[in-house]
């Protein structure tokens, strides 16, 4: 088995020199476009920018990199991959009239080697076939014969592409195809290549992205068959010990797959199982990974009895509160919510009927939203009372990270010094809190 003590700081130094990731779409003026590097089992935001009046954006990639680069068009809800040689990427694309996403011209080499090799796919599995069916149905001497022949005659003389000259991609194609396949092959044999991958799998995948749809997808084959909430709790439990021993705990890979499960089983309220992991993690006597750091770090600050961090806030509130430390009440009630959220439509009513009385006995309420439309969120918060801001960057919003926030609503009560009293998706049970 082999130990990987490659850490994402000694991959991104390993790489080659810094480029320009640049990028024209047209029907996407002046909005806003979310570009992030990925990592084995999370990403890094490096740019949150807007297209000028043709459509242009550009971000530099400040560190050496080889890998996946996710690009979101926020105000076209529309979201797509390209991957980085460490070398300039100037792509170009077209939004439709239904908000999809269509690239024009992949912007460098490996990027059309790898448009190339998934089209060689399409036409030899699927579009080869069908049209010699076509083709059986017509006869030499009818119109569409020689050009439905010719067709078929290049699309057989395709060579599939060579990926020699691009190692990343040359990991990355049949690293995705273990994925898709996990989704539809026998489960034990789908499980037994996943887990094969994640121990044996090089460099590349530090920087693919790959690790989480892995993880997922080898926590749900592992644990089929559960007949109850205990019993599918324990499959997993098993699975995730029997990853790590095989990867090996004290190794940078099985640390990324330690951050990522106790990620998995807080986004999950699987609570006992990731306090196991937790307790795990913190008795690890090898020298740890930033991300696990990370990772032990925000589930031991945000929890209750600590003192919640000083949240900066994107627009001045009530036209003089810049940060969270600088309202000063009895109580701070923080909710993390979207407008897009069905459990925050749910339990808004009861936050009002909540607010009346707690404003009373000097309380505020601060919500903070994980929207990423403007109309929407200032639509819903005109009916809303309390502080309200918003930085519009979904999952990517800063206080997500900052409170280590899995799912809306999070509810976070703070007294007077900011020491966090509870945390709940419930406004009942703020209630029986106030004094």
């Amino acid at each position: 088995m082999k130990k990987f003590l490659i850490s994402s700081l000694l991959v991104t130094s390993i790489l080659q020199a810094q480029f320009i990731f640049k990028g024209t779409i047209n029907n996407y003026s002046n909005k806003r476009v979310i570009v992030k590097l990925d990592r084995a089992f999370d990403d890094i935001l490096i740019g949150n920018t807007s297209t000028d009046a043709t459509g242009t954006f550009s971000v530099p990639i400040k560190e050496k990199y080889t890998g996946v680069i996710e690009v979101s068009l926020l105000d076209a809800k529309s979201s797509f991959i390209l991957l980085s040689d460490n070398t300039p990427i100037n792509f170009t694309g077209t939004i439709n009239s239904n908000n999809n996403f269509t690239l024009n011209n992949p912007g460098n080499p490996i990027n059309k080697t790898f448009i190339d090799y998934q089209n060689y796919d399409t036409k030899k599995n699927s579009i080869l076939p069908q049209l010699q069916n076509i083709i059986n149905s017509y006869k030499p001497t009818d119109a569409f014969y020689p050009q439905l022949k010719n067709e078929i005659q290049t699309i057989s003389n395709l060579n599939k592409p060579d990926l020699s000259s691009y190692p990343f991609l040359s990991y990355y194609i049949p690293a995705s195809e273990i994925i898709k396949n996990s989704d539809t092959g026998e489960p034990s044999s789908s499980k037994k290549a996943i887990m094969e991958h994640l121990i044996n799998a090089g460099e590349e995948f530090e920087t693919s992205g790959l690790g989480r749809s892995m993880l997922y997808n080898y926590l749900k084959l592992s644990s089929t068959g559960g007949t109850n909430q205990a019993d599918w709790e324990n499959k997993v439990d098993k699975a995730i010990q029997n990853l790590l021993d095989e990867v090996g705990e004290d190794t940078s890979r099985g640390q990324e797959i330690l951050s990522a499960a106790i990620n998995f089983l807080n986004g999950y309220s699987i609570t006992t199982l990731a306090n196991k992991y937790m307790s795990k993690a913190e008795s690890l006597t090898c020298e740890i990974t930033p991300e696990l750091k990370e990772t032990i770090n925000k589930n031991n600050n945000i929890k209750e009895g600590k003192i919640i961090p000083n949240l900066k806030f994107t627009h001045k509130l009530d036209g003089k509160y810049s940060s969270l430390y600088d309202i000063k009440t009895k109580y701070k009630l923080i909710m993390v919510w979207a407008s897009w959220c069905g459990h925050c439509q749910q339990e808004m009513p009861f936050v009002k009927q909540f607010y009346e009385n707690f404003k009373k006995s000097g309380g505020e309420i601060i919500g903070l939203s994980a929207d990423y439309e403007k109309g929407p969120w200032e639509d819903t918060i005109k009916d809303l009372p309390w502080l309200n801001d918003s930085d519009l960057l979904y999952w990517d919003s800063r206080f997500v990270k900052d409170l280590n926030v899995t799912g809306t609503p999070t509810l976070f009560l703070v007294d007077k010094d900011n020491k966090i009293l509870k945390i709940t998706s419930k406004i009942s049970d703020i209630n029986n809190l106030i004094k």
